[in-house]
């Protein structure tokens, strides 16, 4: 007798936030993964679910995003080393430039974290101004990596030894992958469903979010002529 199909197993994805992370970085990202389904389920359908996302915070506290709402997050620092994530997300936002440039004992201790962090996930990517942080802990030293194309310089500062690409959506470089800013962290989001789960998952997922997913990250988006604003 054939053996009864099985289910994979669930994947964890882990996002750090922090006072300042910009909204969309972490809520795109976290709509790919939590609206796919194994393949013949459908979206009312129970767990199991292809991943569970969990909010990572240094402690377990009321997190207030860039003008926008607050979050309370699942794990602390703590928790994140000691239970199992298949991948760690960075997002971006204004708050990403006191975790590189702050306190130099409070940057110490996240260097420290992430390089604990980097030892026991699969991947770590990250969205926007969030390659900063990659960045400074040396991760992307000799790789390709993409960040928020605003704030390019700035970026770029923290890691001169990085091959920063200015013009990809995002970039996969193996074990980290990293997106330009806002709006392509959720393209990133669906394509890494597509690498952890398969592409019929991320295509159906991204058919259930009615969303316009840019599966080319060389591929621009033009927008309408504008006038300028002085």
């Amino acid at each position: 007798m054939a053996d009864s199909p099985t289910i994979p197993p669930t994947q964890r994805i882990g996002i750090f936030v922090f006072d300042g992370f910009e909204p969309i970085d972490v809520f795109g990202f976290v709509e790919a993964f939590s609206i796919a389904r194994f393949l013949g389920k459908t979206y009312p359908d129970k767990p199991p679910y292809p991943f569970e996302i969990v909010l990572i915070g240094k402690e377990i506290v009321k997190t207030k995003s860039a003008n926008g709402p607050s979050v309370m997050p699942d794990w602390d620092f703590a928790q994140a080393l000691r239970e199992p994530l298949d991948l760690l997300m960075v997002p971006g936002g204004i708050g990403t430039r006191p975790l590189v440039d702050g306190n130099p004992d409070a940057v110490a201790k996240l260097m420290e974290w992430m390089h604990a962090m980097d030892k026991k996930v699969r991947i770590v990517a990250s969205v926007c101004t969030g390659a900063a942080v990659l960045a400074k802990c040396g991760f992307l030293d000799g790789l390709p990596a993409a960040t928020n194309h605003a704030a390019f310089g700035w970026v770029a500062g923290h890691g001169p030894l990085v091959l920063w690409d200015n013009v990809s959506r995002w970039v996969d470089a193996g074990k980290y992958v990293t997106s330009a800013g806002v709006s392509a962290g959720t393209d990133m989001g669906f394509y890494l469903v597509s690498r952890m789960a398969g592409r019929a998952v991320a295509e159906i997922a991204a058919s259930a979010a009615e969303y316009d997913w840019h599966r080319d990250p060389q591929q621009p988006i033009n927008y309408p002529q504008q006038a300028s604003v002085t």
